[in-house]
């Protein structure tokens, strides 16, 4: 899987995980792979991890995951320390964060979340006239998938087949930056005014629903605006296909052709 040159760890990074179903039914999900890539979208961290319990769906139409993926993989308690070490202080970029999350048994701060499942300039209904223009994917829910939002605002097709948690990590990157100048304005101007909004979603504490006894990556739960939210003003990337803290957006998509 190409990676480019710079793996390196970033301020910002963006994450998806791949989960397999444990219990009679198969519907309870459990951790089967996580992928990180930095903000240039190059792969920091792409590993499978040995189920915590037996599989009785691996889901592998969506997830991608087989049997002989899972053997010998590494142990999720290693994976999990391993996952607080590298979201501790940083941004971190994803699509329905809070279910990978869960899966992993951690918690994030919300003041370093971007959850493209839950910004509101991206998840708000179509319009009638826009949905006529779109592709026909779209159905006018107040929640939109990473398919949709990727055919809508970067006319991206992914998600064709079997879910590649590192494409899907790329694709919620590529929607942040295209978003970045504005999004982080807004979140730094909610932050102000006491915390509500701006990060996609009410309320306060962590994106992370995580569980009794689940570690952190950070412990610092303060709300207050972040030094790149302040940076963004200056620097972002807005709407417009360039550069955004660095990032040219044509270098993430061209890793999706390799």
């Amino acid at each position: 899987m190409p990676t480019g040159r710079n793996t390196a760890l970033t301020d910002i990074i963006a994450m998806d995980c791949e989960m397999v179903g444990v219990g009679e039914d198969g519907r309870r999900s459990i951790l089967a792979r996580v992928s990180v890539v930095n903000e240039d979208g190059n792969v920091v961290l792409d590993t499978f991890v040995a189920p915590t319990e037996p599989v009785t769906d691996y889901r592998t139409r969506v997830s991608g995951v087989r049997p002989q993926d899972l053997r010998g993989a590494p142990p999720f308690k290693e994976i999990q320390r391993k996952m607080a070490d590298i979201l501790k202080g940083r941004t971190l970029v994803g699509h329905a964060l809070k279910n990978d999350l869960r899966v992993l048994l951690l918690d994030h701060p919300r003041r370093l979340t971007r959850d493209t499942a839950l910004y509101r300039p991206l998840t708000r209904p179509l319009r009638a006239n826009e949905r006529a223009q779109d592709t026909g994917i779209a159905r006018g829910r107040g929640s939109r998938s990473l398919k949709e939002l990727c055919a809508q605002h970067l006319g991206l097709e992914i998600q064709g087949g079997e879910h590649s948690s590192v494409d899907d990590a790329r694709a919620a990157l590529l929607l942040y930056h295209k978003n970045q100048r504005n999004w982080e304005r807004e979140f730094a101007a909610a932050q102000q005014v006491g915390g509500k909004g701006g990060a996609g979603g009410k309320g306060k504490g962590s994106a992370g629903v995580g569980s009794k006894g689940a570690l952190k990556s950070d412990d610092d739960g303060e709300e207050r605006p972040t030094k790149r939210g302040k940076k963004a003003k200056k620097k972002g990337g807005g709407d417009e296909v360039g550069s955004a803290g660095g990032l040219k957006l044509g270098k993430v998509v061209n890793l999706f052709a390799r």
